[in-house]
């Protein structure tokens, strides 16, 4: 084939290609524009949030002392065993030893056989006469001796005689002396008295029983001054008012006995001035004011007294902080939050932790709203600000 037909057929080639590419793209433009035509129109639609709903409690303001708890066992503050320092015989014994009763500050609890002891200072007296008289009767055979020594009519020999005779005497009255003092002392000793007022809490010896020195015959302590020793942490025990200053803190003590409550009035005694090296708790002394407790139901027995080694709860009456609300221990979220209800809303608010009493928290919270209540529920994925509505708002109200 020649030059020039070789040519128009590249031509025509080219003009095909060109007509089928522009029919493409115009197919393309035309389907574009039937399937607009085709397309239903989609419309913008807002989306309902759901409002979590919440239970909430009232907010109160917390005024009366902060209650700060322990329980120990109640005790005497004074308890001991009464015993002689000397061999003997009971011969006498109080009645409240045989009664387990009381007794007064001084009186005689037991005696033992003193006729011994009185025998031997009646002889250590008789002696004691005895020399003195000597003594006396060398003194004035010295003192005439010494004048006629002066004048030279007797010998220096029985001048010395008398002297080293009256020193003699002196001693041997010296140490009748110290003996008939021993014999007193043991006297004293077959008598014991009481130390203190008190009652009897047990005995362990009869009249005519024969003790030993240091041999218990009876235990006793302070029925009036009793007490339950508590242990309180740190954070427990700088609650109390006045705890190192001697002030003594209003407490109260109450056990139970036979299913009844027991109430007794109390105070703050004593703080021990150490920490317990294993719990690193600090013990405390609650002194019970004395008398019957309060009881919620008479025995037929009539009101128990603090009996010792009952087990006992104590309540201290701790310091009265400002802008303090009691709530649940579960309402404390973490790092001390609460969620409160604000007209709708949950407002997360930071609130210091005063003191925790078992299943109630004491938040130190200022500025509180008197629309706002406690939010006690749980929330899915709390963000402060949110709506929320409150379930319980007619129970609030007729509690209100």
């Amino acid at each position: 084939m020649s030059e020039q037909p070789r040519r128009r057929v590249s031509i025509l080639g080219d003009i095909f290609w060109a007509i089928a590419a522009v029919a493409i793209v115009w197919g393309g433009f035309a389907g574009f524009g039937w399937l607009q035509s085709l397309r239903v129109p989609v419309e913008p639609a807002p989306i309902e949030r759901v409002v979590q709903s919440v239970e909430t409690a009232p907010l109160t303001p917390f005024t009366d002392p902060l209650p700060v708890r322990g329980e120990g066992f109640i005790r005497a503050d004074r308890a001991l065993g009464i015993a002689a320092q000397v061999n003997g015989r009971i011969v006498e014994l109080h009645p409240a030893i045989e009664s387990l009763g009381r007794f007064a500050e001084g009186d005689v609890l037991f005696r033992l056989d003193d006729r011994a002891a009185r025998a031997s200072i009646e002889a250590e007296e008789a002696e004691l006469a005895s020399t003195q008289a000597r003594l006396d009767l060398n003194e004035t055979q010295l003192r005439r001796v010494r004048t006629l020594r002066e004048r030279g009519v007797a010998s220096q020999d029985r001048l010395d005689q008398l002297e080293s005779a009256s020193t003699e005497l002196r001693a041997s009255l010296a140490s009748i002396q110290a003996n008939l003092q021993s014999a007193q002392v043991t006297l004293e000793d077959l008598t014991v008295t009481a130390p203190f007022a008190g009652a009897v809490l047990a005995q362990n010896a009869e009249i005519g029983s024969v003790v030993s020195p240091g041999q218990s015959v009876a235990e006793i302590y302070t029925a009036d001054a009793l007490e339950v020793v508590i242990s309180l942490t740190e954070d427990e025990a700088a609650l109390i008012p006045g705890l190192f200053s001697g002030e003594a803190a209003a407490a109260q003590v109450s056990a139970r006995f036979a299913g009844r409550e027991l109430v007794w009035a109390a105070e703050v005694s004593r703080v021990d001035a150490q920490l317990d090296t294993g719990t690193r708790t600090l013990n405390v002394a609650v002194r019970l004011l004395g008398g019957l407790p309060s009881v919620s139901d008479r025995l037929p027995s009539g009101t128990p007294p603090a009996l010792l080694n009952t087990y006992a709860n104590v309540m201290i009456e701790g310091a009265q902080p400002i802008d303090v609300i009691a709530v649940p221990s579960s309402a404390v979220r973490d790092g001390g939050q609460l969620w409160l209800e604000e007209d709708g809303r949950l407002a997360m608010r930071d609130a210091q932790i005063v003191h925790i009493d078992a299943e109630t928290a004491f938040m130190q919270l200022p500025s509180i709203s008197p629309t706002a209540s406690l939010i006690v529920s749980s929330l899915d994925r709390p963000v402060d600000g949110m709506p929320v509505t409150v379930t319980n708002r007619t129970a609030l109200a007729a509690a209100e």
